[in-house]
């Protein structure tokens, strides 16, 4: 319906006033519908923000060695966690048994290893991301008590220990029957080494440069082994400032302690 005007002259008439009610029905239908789909736009554009801010403060948890005795470790792992932060990456260390962090990333309890070799991956049943350069770089050393014992092969009988959960350990003690697998770690096959318990023991070169004074005892360097930070696959998306917080991790701490 109109409404007049009055004005000099005849009435005039108030344009579109009466539109949506002369406005075709299939036109007020798309209105509706552009209306209802703009409404809808919105909220994704809300929702997606408000997971982008959540993605962004997540916190990924990482599996750190578990070492009886060595406090050296929480200092590692705080460093390591500094410098991820300031790549833009929060992590978070759990402290574990090295056997046990191959369980809860299969879990998913845990999103990555602080460190382990490249046959990692043969032990996990989850995809994987592996770190573009290894966190840290270290010789593979035989302590013996007989400093004749220069090869695994030269042991003959004589037990040697391995740290439990070292697929890398196994490998070099190249089948040597008389092998014991420890759970403590260096320091636990190192009180063995002392009591008499083992004869030799294999231990990387960072945890035998925080052990006790070993000088009474002969060690060699059988191979170097270049260890690698890893992510389970679902954080891809995390990848490149994981791997700027691994440049500088080793440009602080881990250059040094594999020299």
């Amino acid at each position: 319906m109109t409404q007049p005007v009055r004005g000099a002259g005849k009435d005039k008439k108030v344009i579109g006033a009466d539109l949506g009610a002369n406005m075709p029905r299939s036109l007020k239908e798309q209105m509706k519908l552009l209306r209802v789909g703009f409404f809808f736009f919105l909220v994704a554009v809300f929702v997606g923000q408000v997971f982008a801010a959540k993605a962004s403060s997540v916190c990924l948890r990482i599996a750190f060695p578990e070492i009886i005795g060595n406090s050296d470790v929480a200092r590692g792992a705080e460093i390591y966690r500094q410098d991820m932060a300031e790549a833009g990456l929060c992590i978070e260390p759990v402290m574990m048994p090295l056997s046990r962090s191959v369980l809860e990333t299969n879990h998913g309890s845990v999103d990555g290893i602080f460190g382990w070799t490249e046959d990692l991956v043969s032990l996990v049943n989850v995809p994987l991301l592996r770190s573009s350069i290894p966190v840290i770089e270290v010789p593979v050393l035989l302590i013996t008590r007989d400093p004749s014992v220069r090869r695994i092969k030269d042991l003959k009988d004589q037990v040697l220990g391995i740290w439990l959960g070292f697929d890398w350990a196994k490998k070099v003690s190249d089948g040597h029957k008389n092998t014991v697998e420890i759970p403590g770690g260096p320091i636990m096959m190192q009180k063995m080494l002392f009591a008499g318990r083992i004869d030799a023991m294999l231990v990387d070169g960072y945890s035998y440069s925080h052990m006790l004074d070993l000088s009474d005892y002969a060690a060699t360097v059988l191979k170097n082994n270049k260890v690698y930070s890893w992510l389970r696959e679902e954080h891809r998306s995390q990848l490149t400032a994981f791997n700027a917080g691994i440049h500088l991790y080793r440009k602080r701490f881990g250059d040094a302690v594999s020299n």
